[in-house]
This record gives structure tokens, sequence and C-alpha cells, in this order.
């Protein structure tokens, strides 16, 4: 299987920053980095491929920019040198309280609270280097602190979502609704549960797109533009 370029430097990348026992971006301007919330197939991981393309097409700097998606969890794992199996309990959604203090009695996974806060404060590292496309995980609310980010929410008709999810997974339009409401349900979980926030409210986006109505390729110009408005213009001194 072809791997994105994006996702090809991201472990090396986080590797060389997670590693480091300084903060290499000091003393510079936070940003840019780009934040995708999603409704379940509304195009966000290809959208986050686009853009990744747009912005590096004309980027000057030596750096690319990068998505983020599964891996940064798998690289989080493996900085604390947890196993990587641990990251079917770390889904976009909330473990039970009881699924997880009994793990962590019987010693099958720490602290899942931990684990998340630890997810969250890799994101807000990557954001500040600059650079960054991060998709889900509640990355907007993460990193809502963070200057120059550009926070976008995608969404989209149920019906025009279920015939993209079913071509994605080979499935039928009816499976691919109730797959979709059920993803949707799980990541409205997961923010309320470790942001206290609402991943529907428009006011936590710079951007809401329907992607039932903007082509992907249409939006990644859109974002774009955002993204070099909120650029940190290097100082000549």
């Amino acid at each position: 299987m072809n791997t994105h370029p994006g996702l090809e430097t991201a472990g090396a990348y986080l590797h060389v920053q997670m590693g480091s026992t300084g903060t290499p971006w000091a003393g510079k301007p936070e940003g840019p980095f780009v934040t995708i919330s999603r409704e379940s197939g509304a195009g966000g991981s290809s959208l986050a491929r686009a853009l990744a393309l747009r912005l590096n097409a004309e980027t000057p700097e030596p750096r690319s920019w990068t998505v983020y998606t599964g891996n940064l969890i798998e690289e989080m794992l493996q900085h604390h040198h947890l196993s990587p199996h641990l990251a079917r309990f770390l889904p976009e959604d909330k473990v039970s309280e009881i699924s997880s203090s009994v793990g962590e009695l019987v010693g099958l996974h720490p602290n899942l609270w931990d684990l998340v806060q630890k997810t969250n404060e890799l994101m807000r590292r990557l954001a500040r280097g600059g650079h960054a496309i991060l998709v889900g995980r509640g990355a907007n609310f993460a990193t809502a602190a963070i200057n120059n980010g550009v926070h976008i929410r995608l969404v989209g008709p149920a019906e025009h979502r279920a015939r993209h999810m079913a071509r994605l997974q080979q499935m039928t339009e009816a499976d691919a609704l109730a797959h979709n409401a059920k993803r949707d349900l799980a990541r409205e979980r997961y923010v309320r549960t470790n942001f206290n926030a609402a991943i529907k409210d428009p006011v936590a986006y710079d951007l809401v797109i329907d992607t039932g109505r903007v082509h992907l390729t249409e939006a990644a110009e859109v974002i774009a533009t955002l993204v070099h408005a909120r650029t940190p213009v290097k100082s000549t001194a």
C-alpha cells in the first residue's frame, strides 16, 4: 500500500520532537497549523491529504506539511514505551468507566485518561511547531489557546456521506448510514468527555464546510488562503 508523503515523514519528525529535552521552537512564533474535525464520511482524511499537497507545492521552507491521524496514538505509545496494542483502548470515544477501571486493576493498560492527556499534549507540541494538519481527536479544542491555527469542521448531508462511506468500505448505503451515525455519536462523546465541549458548536471553528456542496479541492484552496494569512512572518532582523 502506498503511503502519503506527509505520513511518511510523520514518524521520524515525532520521534525527534518527543525525544528532545528542550523546545526546538522556543522563542519562535507558533504555528501555522490546521485542525480538521469531521462528520463520518465527510472526507476528513481526503481533505487533509489534498491540503498537504496544496501547501507543500508552494511552501518555500524545507520542512513539509505533515498529516497526523492515527499515527499520533502510535507515536505517543512508542514514546512512553507502551504496547502498540493499547491503541485499541483509545478510539475517538469514551471508554466505559467500568471497562477502564477493570483494565487498570488487572494491569491491562495504564490510566486511559492519562493517555488521552498525553495525546493532547503531543498535539499541542506539533501545533506550536507548525506545518501540522491534525485530524480528529478534538484537536481544535486541545490547541484552542495556540496562535496561528486554522480550525475546520466538515459536515455533509447524511445520504451524501453514506454514499462516500459505502464506496470506501464496500458496504451498502444502509449499512453506511448506520456506521456513520455510530461514529458521529462516538466522536461527540469523546469531545464531551475529554474537553467538556460540543463537537457541533460552530463557534469552535473558523470554517464549517459542507462537502456535499463544496468539492474537497475547493475546500483545500479556501483553507490554504487562511493558512497563508495566519503564517507568522519571519523576522529579518
